[in-house]
């Protein structure tokens, strides 16, 4: 491997690795509808072992009450069934007093928050990744007995998320001591634990600083090049160990992440460009359907029902990419190949030529090029469900739009802020 696996550099004070975080936020999606509103938060300590070693762990939970506030200690728990979410601190920290495992439980989660006195042995040995599955376990037989009976969902799989050490565990989950069970999972400054194991099959949002000098980010890369996909990666350009965590991106990526993992909440999937972009991040995904696929495919504008097609059939380099109405032609028709780290080339099947984004500002021209490998040659895709999607440049991190929301043949395709919107989604088309 050409980065070191379970290897910390720079390893700093416990205090880095304990400070919390607010957040308010594959198996068959929850059936209960994602929560419209946050709840009031109650918590309850459960003082469990997994033989001999204790796995105090706190578990928090949708409250009745008033939203926001500090957790209430043995509230009583709001109506309704909701999916678990494990959360593991890192070096030094205490889930006790924690606002991130309080933030999840807000958006609709219960969240077993184990508390650890653990080393980075504990932690290379497989220990707290098995600890964590013991918490899980016994969150879910809470649902059987107890104040929290019948307010779990057992039948749909779990989460599981944490930072540094906490990131490391998570990923360990999936990888060298596997949990089948865990359907949805983030990692935070995360070091690469080692080769995803073929039991678990999860939906993983990776977050990191790309600055990080306590966790390589160059690791947390390849956890994230190793994974299949459903998957996605939020970089901070600039960021350290902990500098994101009272960053809203954060915060609304990953509760959109877990909505739309377990409460199957489609439209929290959509926002999920939205939520992390802006000055200074870095979003990537490949989800759903956006897998590349073989073959051609033609690209039809959601907004007009037009298709994305090179002017005048022409094999020339610079000829531009507009929308026309279907003729059948190959010069409608675009191969993706596979450019890396969840990005592709987007080839015109008439020329051989690539699309390429021709500067990084809105409005810029969409043309076709000969292969350079550059990153303004390199797409990703967000999926909408359907096999719509919409198309991001990786320089520019702008989407392919359809300028002014035209519905006009010849109508060009450039590119501009991400919104969303039914001129930004595209229908991929097997030809």
């Amino acid at each position: 491997m050409a980065m070191q696996r379970r290897t910390f550099l720079n390893l700093g004070a416990a205090g880095v690795f304990g400070a919390g975080a607010s957040l308010l936020g594959t198996a068959q999606a929850s059936a209960e509808p994602a929560p419209a509103n946050p709840f009031a938060v109650g918590v309850r300590r459960y003082d469990w072992y997994r033989g001999t070693r204790p796995v105090t762990t706190y578990v928090y939970y949708p409250a009745t009450g008033t939203a926001g506030g500090t957790p209430v200690a043995n509230a009583p728990v709001a109506d309704g069934v909701f999916p678990v979410y494990a959360y593991t601190h890192g070096l030094g920290g205490n889930p006790a007093n924690s606002t991130f495992a309080p933030g999840l439980a807000s958006a609709g989660f219960i969240v077993p928050s184990p508390h650890f006195q653990h080393t980075l042995d504990d932690v290379n040995s497989g220990n707290t990744s098995r600890d964590v599955s013991q918490a899980l376990t016994n969150t879910l037989a809470l649902n059987t007995s107890g104040p929290l009976a019948g307010h779990i969902r057992t039948d749909i799989g779990v989460g599981a998320c944490g930072h540094s050490m906490g990131g490391m565990t998570t990923h360990g989950l999936l990888t060298t001591w596997p949990d089948s069970r865990i359907v949805s999972a983030n990692p935070q400054s995360c070091l690469d634990m080692g080769t995803p194991s073929r039991s678990v099959n999860a939906k993983v949002l990776f977050v990191h600083g790309d600055q990080d000098s306590t966790t390589a980010y160059s690791s947390g890369r390849q956890a994230y090049n190793e994974i299949t996909w459903p998957k996605a990666f939020l970089t901070f350009v600039g960021g350290s160990h902990t500098s994101f965590w009272d960053d809203q991106r954060f915060r609304k990526t990953v509760a959109n992440w877990a909505r739309w993992t377990l409460y199957g909440d489609t439209a929290a999937r959509d926002r999920l460009p939205i939520d992390a972009a802006g000055s200074g991040t870095k979003w990537e995904a490949v989800l759903g359907e956006t897998s590349g696929g073989s073959g051609a495919f033609r690209l039809i504008a959601q907004h007009s029902g037009k298709y994305a097609d090179i002017n005048g059939v022409s094999t020339s380099a610079g000829a531009l990419l507009h929308q026309w109405s279907g003729t059948g032609r190959t010069n409608q028709e675009f191969e993706f190949v596979d450019a890396g780290e969840g990005h592709f080339k987007i080839k015109a099947r008439h020329s051989g030529l690539v699309l390429q984004a021709a500067g990084n500002a809105n409005g810029a021209d969409i043309t076709q090029q000969a292969d350079t490998g550059a990153t303004s040659q390199h797409w990703r895709l967000t999926d909408h469900g359907g096999g719509v999607v919409s198309i991001i440049n990786r320089q520019s991190g702008l989407a392919m739009d359809v300028w002014g929301w035209s519905t006009a043949d010849g109508a060009r395709i450039s590119q501009y802020t991400y919104s969303g919107g039914a001129n930004q989604r595209f229908t991929r088309q097997a030809t």
